[in-house]
């Protein structure tokens, strides 16, 4: 509901609602400076949401405080409506201007009022972008800019408790989602790869957990060839997700993966070739990949010792979970063990989070001896390694090479 047209003397609300709320009167937040109850400003949330409606006193107690029971429901919203009046700087105003109307036996919405909600903003800036896209797609990414300025968040984000607020919460969540991709649709006709990274990054920080918003934003990076940057957020997010929901990267994060990996230059001369193989190479520590890499290597290093008769070995570091610690503080410290393993293992040595509580480590020209000796002396300098464990892998057989493939 778009806001209607008032008579001059009215007092101009603004309402926030997405991702914070607040009400704006004469430039000052009545919410800031109200000392009224949570009860009434749910009643006011509530009557907002439903500007269109009508609703019988005991018809809005039953929608707003379903588990509490009251002998005299119309005398208590009398109440709870006289306190949002205070609240709302209406005591003295004429009842046919206050934002609350009470005719016939019903509350509503008062449609007169001057106000402006962010919401009737955001769904009209977009229907203009939606409008105006197959003729001037130009000035639909600038309506689809301007509305997605008015998403800071979930609708009524701290009305959490009330079943009323989800379907239209997810309502906006939904439209918001939309929006944004039909923003990075039109940027990329117009190759805006800067401002899709810059889009992304905001909606990332709004909803983690959209994964189309990684997508984009690592085919962004892509673009501009910062392949480094989009391989350490896709290893960010997927870590993320699994570390948070126990979720492995969905089929389109491993299409996407394969692409970042083959991203490199065509070789053409034995120069291309070593400058290829060197660049970006770090000779100060080891080698640090995902699972799916080390396998590919502990392959190689198998079959060289099949063929020449090197040594290598293999082990298992487990890191348990510390009871009392969260999910964040276990992550932390397996982030820091991490970085000191790749610090003080060999340059030639590799290692992988093979998942969230142990590293594999493969050693080359070491027997298993030597590395559970080398192993131990790497987390002895280790602060708090007292629950730290090795598993030494003793022999590598078949059936090893097999539990690692699989």
């Amino acid at each position: 509901m778009m806001p209607s047209v008032a008579s001059q003397h009215s007092p101009k609300f603004i309402i926030h609602t997405l991702g914070r709320f607040d009400v704006i009167k004469d430039g000052h937040s009545l919410v800031m400076s109200s000392s009224g109850s949570k009860k009434i400003w749910e009643l006011y949330k509530f009557m907002l949401t439903h500007r269109d409606r009508a609703f019988t006193p005991e018809t809005l107690m039953d929608q707003l405080w379903v588990s509490e029971s009251y002998s005299d429901p119309r005398s208590t919203l009398r109440r709870q409506m006289h306190r949002l009046r205070q609240s709302l700087v209406e005591d003295d105003t004429a009842e046919h201007d206050r934002s609350l109307l009470f005719t016939n036996g019903y509350y509503k919405w008062n449609d007169h009022l001057q106000v402006e909600v962010d919401v009737d903003r955001f769904e009209q800036l977009i229907k203009l972008g939606e409008s105006t896209k197959a003729n001037t797609p130009q000035k639909a990414l600038d309506y689809y800019l301007e509305a997605l300025s008015y998403y800071y968040g979930d609708y009524l984000p701290d009305c959490f408790d009330q079943h009323w607020v989800f379907s239209v919460r997810n309502h906006y969540r939904r439209l918001y989602l939309k929006t944004v991709v039909a923003t990075i649709g039109l940027m990329k006709t117009y190759a805006m790869h800067d401002e899709i990274i810059h889009l992304c990054q905001k909606a990332i920080q709004i909803d983690i957990y959209e994964e189309s918003f990684h997508l984009s934003l690592m085919e962004a990076l892509l673009h501009k060839n910062e392949q480094k940057q989009a391989l350490e957020h896709y290893e960010y997010i997927t870590g993320f997700y699994y570390h948070e929901m126990g979720l492995k990267p969905s089929a389109d994060m491993k299409a996407l993966y394969k692409r970042l990996l083959q991203t490199n230059d065509p070789i053409k001369t034995e120069s291309n070739l070593y400058e290829a193989l060197e660049s970006n190479m770090s000779w100060e520590n080891a080698f640090f990949c995902e699972p799916s890499v080390f396998k590919s290597i502990y392959e190689l290093e198998r079959r060289r010792s099949l063929r020449s008769g090197a040594s290598f070995s293999v082990g298992v570091i487990n890191i348990p979970y510390i009871k009392g610690h969260s999910q964040s503080q276990h992550d932390l410290r397996v982030n820091h063990l991490k970085l000191h393993l790749m610090e003080k293992l060999r340059k030639g040595d590799t290692f992988s989070l093979w998942n969230d509580s142990q590293f594999v480590v493969l050693l080359p020209g070491v027997d298993h001896d030597l590395m559970e000796k080398i192993l131990h002396r790497i987390l002895d300098n280790y602060p708090n390694n007292d629950t730290i464990v090795i598993n030494q892998i003793k022999h590598l057989t078949a059936d090893l090479h097999q539990s690692i493939s699989n």
